[in-house]
């Protein structure tokens, strides 16, 4: 199934952070889509239709796996006459309704995770999300904080090991003094410890900050886990040497415990390891910016070089032409410095310069010149990284037109292609100059200004984007971009 482009768009930003395609557009959520093709992905709180679409998937296919479960038990241990009277309703109302329940319960989980992902990572409302979102990088640092996490925070702490051994020798003296009472006071303290370890586990769900310098915390969980570990020690070893009481179902609760912790040990493993994972990210953002810039810098003045020395020639014998072509140079390096300015503008835009750009060359190639340039007023308002354009038509005057004596055309073009979620933007600019050459052929078109153009795209694009050379007919070239337009309608 194709995705709509916003989703599209949400699965390739959220990948620069390690979030999988799958976690963004689960299989049953792109089933879903058939259906409302308007529900925000799971991340972005879906909608409770889809949650429930979700429960009744699971509940359906737990309930189908227990009644075949079921007959196959009964038809194992049942006689044969008795194996088609095995589904009776009360076993089909009993299996059905743990179906549900187990339905809805899996539901709550995997609802719950989406919730806490979509929390560590400081999400917006999917009407606001675009492709320029970037996660608030400050507060998934913050929430990295051990403070925020109530178990894990105060394990590699002094007190808590302090906390350790007191509670140790307190649990080995009471056993000293009361051995008969140490089973009952090891059960006392693995249920009060589950209890203290679930509701720490909350808080760090709720995202809750410990005090500072927590002392008392860590020095009272400390004594905890020390008469735990001391407690089931006793249990499996002197108590059964020795034939006092105790009570070995200790033993779940000190797994419960072990768990717990673990729970929150990787709960801020998770988190620490998106803080780092996004500040990378994030520098790689800022390195890609900082080469965009540079690589605007380097768009070619071969076209400029020439203009100036055709105007030095004209001025001795056409004064007012050089003078007017002056001006029309003039105002167009001014308009083309202001698009660099920006990381972005529009293809009305970008074809106005591109109109002016062929005027001048026309007024310094004359007849051996013409050009025509066109573009659907449906896409004039779309963005586009500037003057990618300029860099395709100077391309195509060097080694196409220069390079020949005989009358050539220039044909620029912008049009929408593709329908629906994938509709993209097609810039073409076509020329019937001398065409491929040895050099060109052997090397696809890697020159300074068309290297330039494809790392721009992959800077502004991400991957999204494509840049084709192929000959054109009877001879020349055809050089075409072929944008998102999810990506730019996003773009600032």
């Amino acid at each position: 199934m194709t995705l709509p482009a916003n989703i599209q768009t949400a699965i390739t930003v959220l990948a620069h952070y390690d979030i999988a395609e799958a976690t963004v557009a689960p299989f049953w959520y792109r089933q879903f889509l058939r259906f409302k093709p308007d529900t925000p992905p799971p991340l972005f709180g879906a909608s409770r239709g889809y949650w429930s679409f979700r429960a009744l998937k699971l509940g359906l296919t737990i309930g189908i796996v227990m009644t075949l479960a079921f007959l196959a038990f009964a038809s194992f241990f049942a006689a044969p006459a008795e194996k088609l009277l095995a589904l009776t309703p009360a076993a089909q109302f009993a299996i059905w309704t743990a179906a549900g329940l187990a339905g809805w319960l899996a539901l709550v989980i995997v609802e719950d995770h989406y919730c806490q992902e979509r929390q560590r990572l400081d999400l917006p409302q999917w009407s606001e999300f675009t492709a320029n979102w970037r996660p608030a990088v400050d507060v998934i640092k913050k929430r990295a904080d051990l403070q925020r996490f109530w178990l894990r925070g105060i394990r590699d702490t002094p007190m808590f090991v302090y906390g350790g051994f007191a509670g140790s020798a307190l649990f080995m003296l009471f056993a000293l003094l009361l051995p008969l009472k140490a089973g009952q006071l090891g059960m006392t303290v693995a249920l009060a410890y589950t209890v203290i370890c679930i509701v720490a586990l909350q808080r760090t769900n709720r995202l809750r900050v410990m005090r500072p310098n927590p002392v008392v915390w860590q020095f009272s969980n400390g004594v905890w886990v020390g008469m735990m570990f001391a407690a089931v020690g006793w249990t499996f070893g002197w108590a059964k040497i020795v034939g006092y009481p105790a009570d070995t179902a200790i033993l779940v609760f000190f797994v419960t415990i072990i768990f717990l912790h673990l729970l929150d040990s990787r709960a801020y493993d998770a988190q620490k390891n998106l803080a780092i994972r996004i500040e990378h990210s994030e520098q790689a953002k800022r390195l890609a910016e900082i080469r965009l810039h540079a690589l605007k810098s380097q768009i070619e003045p071969h076209f400029i070089f020439n203009t100036i020395a055709h105007l030095k020639s004209m001025i001795a014998t056409e004064p007012r032409m050089a003078e007017q072509m002056a001006d029309d140079l003039s105002d167009f390096l001014r308009a083309s410095l202001e698009a660099l300015r920006h990381d972005w503008s529009t293809v009305q835009v970008e074809m106005s310069l591109a109109e002016a750009y062929l005027e001048i060359a026309k007024r310094r190639m004359g007849s051996r010149l013409s050009s025509h340039v066109r573009f659907d007023n449906a896409c004039q308002a779309i963005k586009i990284p500037p003057l990618m354009l300029q860099t395709l038509l100077e391309n195509a005057i060097q080694h196409g037109v220069e390079s020949t004596t005989t009358p050539c055309n220039i044909h620029v073009s912008a049009a929408l292609v593709g329908g629906g979620e994938t509709q993209r933007l097609l810039l073409r600019v076509a020329d019937d100059g001398v065409g491929f050459n040895a050099s060109t052929k052997s090397t696809g078109g890697s020159g300074i200004g068309l290297a330039n153009i494809r790392e721009r795209l992959q800077a502004a694009y991400g991957g999204q984007a494509s840049f084709t050379l192929s000959a054109n007919t009877p001879s020349g070239v055809i050089a075409e971009l072929n944008l998102p337009i999810a990506m730019t309608e996003n773009a600032r």
